[in-house]
């Protein structure tokens, strides 16, 4: 009987299969890995803070609107003043209403509370002193006036005086009204013309509602 080589091998066994290969780094690759990103986050927030939420400066774009209304109300003609007049109010109006809104309403309160940190207030007892205290006249036979001192005695209550009638509102007439407006005008004019005054009272302005770290503040005694 013929016997031919077997095509089946029983005597090795399995061969054994390598494992998957996984993606891997050191420990020490792996933190600069990530401190690396770290600082690339810290980074892009600082950029952002310093050129992405930086409002640009409007101070001389605002002085320019304002004034521009200023010039073509100072040279309006008769006929055109009044107009020129409320444009230039409502330009101030769009461009500082409320920085002016701001500043009223704490001007009022304002007054009382520096008059209290002074110290200082009207003496009425003085006053009322003085008008009390009047010279001691004699009239002598022959018109002649002898002042012997003064008698600060208790003085007469003076008659008041009769109350005063309402006063009420009238219209202006044109040639009152047009100088009212030319004045005006002109009397804001001085006063914006200063650009660099006012430039500076704007940017001042601006950095104090902006602006929030800690004021230092005097020493007070």
């Amino acid at each position: 009987m013929t016997h031919y080589p077997s095509e089946f091998q029983n005597g090795g066994g399995f061969d054994t299969v390598a494992p998957d290969v996984f993606f891997s780094l050191s420990p020490v690759l792996l933190a600069g890995f990530l401190l690396l990103l770290a600082l690339a986050i810290v980074l892009t927030w600082f950029a952002r803070d310093l050129f992405g939420r930086k409002d640009s400066d409007a101070a001389d774009e605002i002085w320019t609107a304002i004034h521009t209304a200023c010039l073509l109300a100072m040279g309006a003609n008769s006929d055109q003043l009044l107009a020129r007049a409320r444009a230039l109010r409502e330009e101030i109006t769009a461009r500082l209403g409320p920085v002016l809104n701001l500043a009223g309403g704490l001007n009022t309160p304002l007054g009382p509370l520096d008059k209290a940190i002074k110290g200082k207030i009207k003496d009425d007892r003085a006053v009322a002193t003085a008008a009390a205290c009047a010279p001691h006249v004699t009239v002598l036979q022959n018109s002649q006036i002898v002042v012997n001192g003064e008698d600060c005695g208790a003085a007469p209550a003076a008659t008041p005086p009769a109350p005063a009638p309402p006063v009420t509102d009238r219209d202006m007439t044109d040639a009152e009204r047009a100088a009212a407006l030319r004045s005006a005008i002109g009397t804001f004019h001085d006063h914006w013309s200063q650009k660099a005054l006012r430039l500076d009272e704007l940017r001042k302005a601006r950095h104090a509602l902006c602006h929030t770290a800690p004021v230092e503040q005097a020493a007070h005694h």
